[in-house]
């Protein structure tokens, strides 16, 4: 199967960039490139890795997970990974034409409709600064819990909600300089934290099945295959419940494809990072929530909520060995705050260049090749949310009802991207068996199952807890008019294109 593949013209103008030269605004002036060939196939693979965090995953949604679907976690699990591998291999054929740092807003722009692309473009970048709210806020707890463990802090410290709030946005400050410094030290970074939390979480992981399996303490169970049968969760709207948290488990891969004009070989190397990192990701969660599965109860990991990953640890080290799962937690969570913020600033910084977004998303700082103004721009933005956030009456709450939207959110524009390739490679479907499952049918079918969770979920949820997907998408109807209103490109005329394998 060959997967060299080149824009097919029918009837159409190829718009595909060539990301080596500086991108040249309608008005004439000239942006400022991202650093070219800095990343490497391991490096991205470990910036996509990194963008999931499996300790951060697991931690601030198992409890959810297991609340959802019970004994089925596995399986709901695998339920959401086959679908969002297909959507990381339509990523792969999409990014063979378009190696283009909006990725998804890309692509959706110029083989479907240029609307459609600018207000996937606000879905994600929405998404993500949801979760720039959330994420930093749990570095916050997990670092005043930390101290609290040291002995460092009284208990009533680790428990303040304005504590919370300032360290985490001290975390958030200090992964903003970073993405702000260059991609170089960002992939550096996220080596030393992906070790640092498979280490921990597998180490604990595999220690938790010997103890289950040697000596059944009281509330363990043995592993059963049923746990891993689709047919196991319990009706639709388990179904929907379980996968839209496992979709929110698996987000993130996708920061590769974010990342391809500052990669070499950029229009393969994203996208096979995305897909190798799902099989990384596939492993760890399963081995972890299998574990958990069988040395606790399930009534007991529905209840300790955002504690339930320290709990399990806790359960088979004493102290201070069991703080060895609260730093991978909190190595984790400063991780993703980091590799969420990186392609919000790589998607906006793409939207600016095309001048469809406010210029100042589009400025390079001149040393280190970064969208650096956009990215304090989103980093602001989070600010406040944090803020508002922490004097909220019902911040758990709250929490938790960001987990759902911002999962609804993923599957949205997840599910359009895998819809988009099929219909962007129709006309050379049937040249290849190949071509019609890995780039048409199973994007296809895959993305309109997305589609089907995240209407589920809200339906599900209710006015209230989805309020802030609601306002996503109302808010983004007028704005993208108000970018076709304001822009002077020829971004909202230009012809669509239709992929072909050559």
């Amino acid at each position: 199967m060959s997967l060299e593949c080149r824009p097919m013209n029918v009837g159409t103008t190829s718009l595909d960039p060539v990301p080596s030269q500086p991108a040249t605004q309608p008005s004439g002036g000239v942006v400022a490139g991202l650093r070219h060939n800095t990343l490497s196939l391991f490096d991205t693979t470990a910036v996509a890795v990194a963008s999931v965090a499996p300790a951060y995953s697991i931690a601030a949604t198992v409890f959810l997970l297991v609340a959802a679907v019970g004994l089925a976690s596995p399986a709901a699990l695998i339920v959401s990974f086959l679908p969002v591998l297909f959507i990381a291999v339509a990523y792969y054929y999409m990014n063979r034409k378009d190696p283009n740092c909006g990725a998804s807003y890309s692509w959706l722009a110029s083989t479907v409709n240029p609307y459609l692309g600018w207000f996937n473009g606000w879905v994600q970048t929405a998404a993500s600064v949801l979760f720039c709210i959330a994420a930093p806020v749990l570095a916050g707890v997990n670092t005043l819990a930390l101290l609290q463990s040291f002995g460092w802090i009284s208990a009533s410290a680790a428990g303040s909600p304005g504590l919370t709030a300032v360290i985490g946005l001290g975390w958030l400050v200090l992964v903003t300089a970073m993405v702000v410094y260059g991609i170089r030290l960002t992939a550096n970074f996220q080596w030393v934290m992906v070790g640092l939390e498979y280490l921990v979480v597998l180490s604990f992981s595999i220690a938790g099945l010997v103890r289950a399996l040697s000596s059944h303490p009281v509330g363990s169970r043995a592993i059963s295959l049923s746990w891993f049968s689709p047919t196991s969760i319990e009706g639709l709207t388990g179904l929907a419940s379980g996968a839209v948290l496992g979709v929110f488990f698996f987000w993130g891969w996708d920061t590769a494809a974010n990342l391809n004009e500052e990669s070499e070989d950029a229009s393969l190397n994203p996208g096979r990072a995305g897909i190798i990192s799902m099989f990384i990701l596939l492993i760890i969660f399963l081995v972890n929530v299998v574990a958990m599965q069988s040395l606790l109860p399930a009534h007991v990991i529905s209840t300790q909520g955002g504690n339930a990953l320290f709990y399990f640890a806790h359960q088979l080290a004493p102290a201070p060995l069991d703080d060895l799962m609260l730093l991978a937690i909190l190595s984790s969570t400063v991780a993703t705050t980091q590799t969420t913020l990186l392609p919000a600033s790589r998607v906006t910084f793409s939207m600016a260049r095309d001048g469809v977004f406010p210029k100042l998303f589009g400025a390079v700082h001149s040393r280190f090749l970064t969208p650096w103004l956009g990215t304090l721009a989103l980093a602001l933005v989070s600010v406040i949310g944090i803020v508002i956030t922490t004097v909220s009456p019902t911040v758990n709450g709250t929490f938790t009802n960001l987990i759902n939207n911002i999962g609804v959110l993923v599957a949205f524009y997840y599910g359009i991207t895998g819809i988009a390739c099929f219909w962007a490679y129709r006309k050379v479907l049937t040249q290849s068996i190949w071509m019609f499952l890995l780039a048409g049918i199973l994007p296809l079918v895959s993305g309109i199952f997305l589609f089907w969770v995240g209407y589920q979920v809200v339906v599900q949820a209710g006015l209230g807890p989805s309020m802030p997907i609601l306002v996503t998408f109302i808010l983004g109807v007028p704005l993208v008019l108000l970018a076709r209103i304001l822009s002077h490109s020829d971004f909202f005329h230009k012809p669509s294109v239709v992929y072909g394998l050559n």
